[in-house]
Order: C-alpha cells, then sequence, then structure tokens
C-alpha cells in the first residue's frame, strides 16, 4: 500500500503545473503556455470521474481556463493530506465529514470566485432541513459548497425480505429487534473508520435517539449485521440477495433500484438528515482560479452528471431540471437519449426523490456537536461492534434463540437485552480511573485519539477487550439461567 501511494505522489508531482503569477485575464496556462491539468482530489467512482472529464473538457470554461486534462486522484481519507500537500487542486466527494476534518485542519482555502459565492442562497440554498450546504469561518469565508445532496437510510430487497419472512423495515428500530437476530446475518453495515456515509448514519441514530439509547440501537444493530469494509460492498450485497438489507446513502439505493427491481431504498421516517456533498479549493492548488472555474461548472452546468442512470445523485442546485439537454450531454450521460428534453423530463424518479428530499422532515441535527465526538465514535465502534462482531452476534443469537424456544422468560429477556447492550467500563489510559463512554468522555478525547498513536492504541485495545468480556458474561449469565 505504501509503495502505491509513493507512485501516486510521484505521478501527482509530474502531473502539477505551476500556474505563472496571479492571473487576472480570461485564461490561465501553464508556466510555458501549455494547457493546465487539474488534479482533482475524490471519491467519486469511475463512472462519474469518466462523465466529468468528457462533458467538461468541451466546456466554454475549460475552454476560457485553457483547462486541457482532469486528473482524478481516488485514495481513501486518510491520504488526502499527502496529495493535499503536493498541490492537488480540487477536493470534491465524499461527504461533510471528510471537509470538516480537512477544514479543522487548514488543508482548504478560501472560494474567491465572485460567479460562485453569488449562486450562494440562489440557486443553491446555504441550508436545508437544518444542515449546513457550506461552511463559513467567523469572518464569512467560505470553504466548502455542497455540489450533490444525500440522505441516509437502508436498502432492502424485497426477494430477500420474503425469503426470511422480514418485514419491510421502517425505522432504525425495527434492525434492533430480535425479528432480525438471524443467522447468516440478513443486514449490512460498514466499518466508520473506512466509511464515511455510515459514521454519519450512526451520528444520526445518537442525535436521534439520545447518546446512551443510541449506542443500545447501535449494538443491536450492529448485533443483527454482517460488517463490510466500505459502503458500496454493502449496497452489492443488498443487490446481489446475499443480504436482505443494509446501509445505504440514498444514492447507492436508487443505484441498486435501478441494478435490481427487487430492490427499494428506505428513509428512516422521522430518524435521517439532509447532508451535502462537498467540492472544495485545496489549500496548495498549483491553479486557484482554473480551479474555481472547475468548481462553478459542477454547481451550474455540471450538475448533470448526476442525472445519469448509472449515478442517480441528487443535485444541489434544483434549476438543472429545467435545462435542456445538449447533443454532448445526450451522448455522454444518457447513451445517446433524450436530446432535447429537459433534465425534469428525462429523469421524473429522480426528481421527485428530490423534492421529497428538501420537503422531508429530519431530525433536529446539531453538525457542531457531531464535529466534537466523529474520531472518538468511529474509534470506539470499531474496538467494541465491529472488531468483536462474531462474539456480539452470537450473544445475541443465543438470548433471542433462548427466549423464542421457551427457555427464558420475557423479564429475563429483557435483562439480558439491556446487559448487552450496557455501556461497557474500562480504563483511561492517562488516569487509570474506570469510567464509560458518555459524549462528555467521548468529547475530551476527539482530538487525542487522533493526534496520539500511542494512546489510540492503548484505548482501542482497552476497549476492545472489556466489549468482549462483557458480551462472554452476558454468555455465561445465560447458561446459568437456562442450566
Amino acid at each position: 500500500m505504501r509503495k502505491w501511494a509513493s507512485i501516486g505522489l510521484i505521478l501527482l508531482l509530474a502531473l502539477s503545473v505551476v500556474a505563472s503569477g496571479c492571473i487576472s485575464g480570461e485564461n490561465s496556462t501553464g508556466t510555458n503556455g501549455e494547457g493546465i491539468t487539474l488534479v482533482i482530489v475524490t471519491r467519486h467512482d469511475a463512472t462519474i470521474q469518466y462523465m466529468v472529464k468528457q462533458v467538461f473538457l468541451q466546456s466554454d470554461i475549460a475552454k476560457q481556463y485553457n483547462i486541457v486534462d482532469l486528473k482524478f486522484i481516488k485514495v481513501p481519507e486518510s491520504l488526502w493530506p499527502s496529495y493535499i500537500e503536493k498541490g492537488a487542486d480540487v477536493g470534491w466527494g465524499g461527504g461533510p465529514t471528510l471537509f470538516d476534518d480537512l477544514y479543522k485542519a487548514n488543508y482548504l482555502a478560501p472560494i474567491t470566485d465572485e460567479k460562485i459565492l453569488n449562486l450562494l442562497g440562489n440557486p443553491i440554498p446555504t441550508e436545508l432541513a437544518g444542515m449546513p450546504m457550506i461552511r463559513k469561518d467567523d469572518n464569512g469565508n467560505v470553504y466548502w459548497i455542497a455540489a450533490a445532496l444525500s440522505s441516509f437510510g437502508f436498502t432492502v430487497n424485497k426477494k430477500q425480505l420474503e425469503k426470511w419472512n422480514l418485514k419491510l423495515p421502517e425505522k432504525w428500530e425495527d434492525i434492533a429487534s430480535e425479528d432480525w437476530a438471524l443467522n447468516p446475518p440478513q443486514y449490512g453495515i460498514a466499518d466508520p473508520t473506512r466509511s464515511t456515509s455510515n459514521t454519519r448514519i450512526y451520528q444520526i441514530i445518537l442525535q436521534a435517539f439520545g447518546w446512551e439509547e443510541g449506542w443500545r440501537i447501535m449494538t443491536l444493530i450492529a448485533a443483527n449485521s454482517k460488517v463490510y469494509m466500505a459502503s458500496d460492498a454493502v449496497r452489492d450485497a443488498v443487490i446481489n440477495g446475499e443480504i436482505a438489507a443494509g446501509n445505504t446513502i440514498d444514492f447507492y439505493g436508487y443505484t441498486a433500484m435501478q441494478q435490481n427491481p427487487d430492490c427499494v431504498y428506505v428513509v428512516p421516517k422521522g430518524e435521517s438528515i439532509i447532508n451535502g456533498d462537498p467540492i472544495a479549493l485545496l489549500k496548495n492548488a498549483q491553479h486557484p482560479e482554473a480551479a474555481q472555474a472547475f468548481i462553478y461548472w459542477v454547481l451550474t452546468e455540471g450538475q448533470a452528471v448526476w442525472m445519469s442512470p448509472d449515478v442517480n445523485r441528487l443535485p444541489i442546485n434544483p434549476q438543472i431540471f429545467d435545462m435542456e439537454i445538449t447533443d454532448i450531454y445526450a451522448k455522454v450521460i444518457f447513451k445517446g437519449e433524450n436530446a432535447g428534453k429537459t433534465y425534469g423530463e428525462a429523469r421524473p424518479a429522480l426528481k421527485k426523490a428530490y423534492d421529497d428530499a428538501v420537503n422531508a422532515q429530519g431530525i433536529p441535527f446539531d453538525d457542531k456537536r457531531a464535529l466534537e465526538t466523529i474520531s472518538a465514535l468511529q474509534y470506539y465502534f470499531k474496538a467494541t461492534l465491529v472488531d468483536p462482531n462474531q462474539q456480539l452476534h452470537n450473544a445475541w443469537i443465543a438470548i433471542v434463540t433462548a427466549y423464542k424456544e421457551g427457555k427464558i422468560t420475557e423479564d429475563q429477556f429483557k435483562q439480558l437485552k439491556d446487559e448487552l447492550t450496557a455501556p461497557i467500563q474500562f480504563k483511561d489510559p492517562e488516569t487509570g480511573k474506570v469510567v464509560t463512554f458518555t459524549e462528555e468522555y467521548a468529547k475530551s478525547i476527539n482530538d487525542k485519539i487522533v493526534k496520539d498513536r500511542n494512546f489510540q492504541d492503548q484505548l482501542v485495545q482497552e476497549w476492545r477487550q472489556a466489549a468482549i468480556a462483557k458480551y462472554n458474561k452476558v454468555l455465561e449469565d445465560l447458561q446459568k439461567i437456562t442450566g
């Protein structure tokens, strides 16, 4: 992995062309008058990259700023700082969690292009359903802008639901119920240390139900789940019928519905939010003016890419639905179809999904509060629910089986369930005191768990061992009851 990352960095340096001075004219050129190659660090997949490259390089904006190529660098979030330091121009896609982390670490530059700033408010909302669609500092400088919208829920495979005699889930509590205590697990989740969308889902659950009850619900969801290393793997497992349902961001759900008519995307009623998926100018951008020209294109004409049946994302700029599809966009986005129609006419289901999303009743979500515990949440979830997932699953299945077979009473079932989902007790590496993972404790360690690797390793090991001990004790208590 390090070898390939090093090769990627070398390629990036070779591709980055240093801009010549401050450009105030219509064109932005390389040091030798050559065309510009913009370097874009992204989480967007190859389909989006291909379409964007095909249509953008033929646009008037690309010609005006002498942008002759786009170099996409798709790497995990942990590698973004390396590419930013080496001079990548634009960061695009990956969710607000990633971009807020970059903002806090001073990896983003303020957006100064007046054409972009004039879009804010109308047609691009600065807030939707109580969630920010831009990130500003105290001086009003804008550091990222949502380029697309996202909601969060689960995608289900109706055929698999029928096979396992499961009802269509409507809320997170449904997934946390004993109905989903199955072998093999029929629900899928992703490791939050490797999925920003699943991290956001866990943050939503914590704010929808409160800290302690939220962790109890997530513990049972994890107990009913197969854990995947990436969010797209969860989606694919649902599409293929490997599992009956799984955590997904909305566009993964729409894609699943396109690929398999048995699939349906569900937003938990009153238990989700609308997120903006950002685009930003990076702090060491080699071509800041050309980079901002590209950002402007993404927020206007480039919104067409989300309309592709192979992409299925909700736009941030609703004006796209009224725009006419030109020949080049018809060729690239719709495989030659729909020229002359509006995007709304070509994608009425996506237009309805957009209307439903912006009018949906989301939970009151405190973005600042979520940021204060994000890293602690990710590592605690991994240590207590991902790493010992088999032990957790086994304990929960044993409790449910004993209850269904009449070996324990309803009161005993509730008692064991509460014991299984109770906060673990662990020794704090710094103080030596036995504590629990409260929200206040999570805030107190949030920064240190990222910056101090030794502290992180000690704490994660302590959490993991304490979680395993708890799950084993629940099994022992069950065995004492049943004999």
